[in-house]
């Protein structure tokens, strides 16, 4: 053994001994590798979400802007998007009873007094204490909260409710990039609405970003003779009567499964993730994570 390995030293130090030449066609790799080697690598480009924000509102009560927001917000954050769920300023939170804040965050150890985890942390719900509400903010108080609430996630969705009246909602509108419209099956209450009130500002000023959902719809209220109606009422304030169009219908949820996860404090997705098809219209299209 030992013979053997002293041959092979011996012969290895021979060749390392001569001069090698090149072919051509060698010197013409090893050229090509060398100039590839001295130029500087380029990262891989990393996976990047669009900042998007969305205020979403009812035009009036028990729409439905709530339980979209929020059933939205929990199936973007299943796709591994964070998301931060927030409703407007100084209003009484919807969420901190609905989700029973107290109960969770009594569950949850190093939870903020004024965010819910949720979603394996991919989702953030603002939602103050009742016993913290201050006097409404100005202007400039409305920006400074919008950028505080977007530092953490590249998509903000905004709970306005039925408050599209509120004057500090106008500066909310104009931030978002998007404007979501819930209205429901109520089609007496919609025709109203229009023929009694006149249109907000927002209307009219913020009307690219504005996108009409119609909530509870059926079958039948999706015929075609049903939709230029309603598509019709929403055009009357409309100072160019333009037809507005319902980009979006979603279904009437089973209300048996809406109470059963209500009276458990969650979110319909939360306990029925199954109706999550029910929302994809929604989401707008992406690639991997790109929005």
């Amino acid at each position: 053994m030992y013979q053997k390995m002293n041959q092979f030293v011996s012969r290895f130090r021979d060749l390392e001994q001569k001069e090698f030449t090149l072919t051509g066609e060698e010197e013409r790799r090893w050229k090509m590798l060398k100039e590839k080697l001295a130029v500087p690598q380029l990262a891989e480009p990393s996976e990047t979400i669009s900042r998007k924000c969305i205020a979403v509102t009812s035009l009036y009560a028990q729409s439905g802007a709530s339980f979209i927001s929020g059933n939205i917000a929990y199936a973007w954050a299943g796709k591994g998007v964070p998301v931060t769920l927030c409703e407007r300023p100084n209003a009484i939170s919807y969420f901190y009873f609905a989700l029973d804040y107290e109960r969770r965050a009594k569950q949850r150890e190093n939870t903020s007094t004024s965010q819910l985890l949720m979603q394996n942390n991919y989702l953030r719900i603002q939602m103050e204490s009742p016993l913290n509400l201050q006097q409404k903010p100005s202007s400039t108080d409305i920006a400074s909260w919008l950028l505080r609430v977007s530092k953490d996630s590249p998509i903000v969705i905004i709970d306005i409710s039925s408050g599209w009246t509120e004057d500090e909602t106008n500066q909310m509108f104009e931030m978002a990039d998007e404007i979501w419209v819930v209205f429901d099956a109520d089609l007496a209450r919609l025709t109203r609405l229009f023929l009694t009130e006149a249109a907000p500002i927002w209307w009219t000023t913020q009307k690219s970003k504005i996108r009409f959902i119609a909530n509870k719809w059926n079958n039948q209220l999706a015929k075609s003779s049903v939709m230029k109606k309603v598509e019709g009422t929403l055009s009357l304030w409309n100072s160019e009567f333009t037809l507005s169009k319902v980009e979006c219908m979603l279904p009437l949820i089973d209300g048996e499964r809406t109470a059963t996860a209500h009276s458990k404090g969650n979110l319909l997705l939360e306990s029925f993730p199954e109706e999550e098809s029910e929302f994809q219209s929604l989401i707008p299209a992406y690639k991997g994570r790109m929005l």
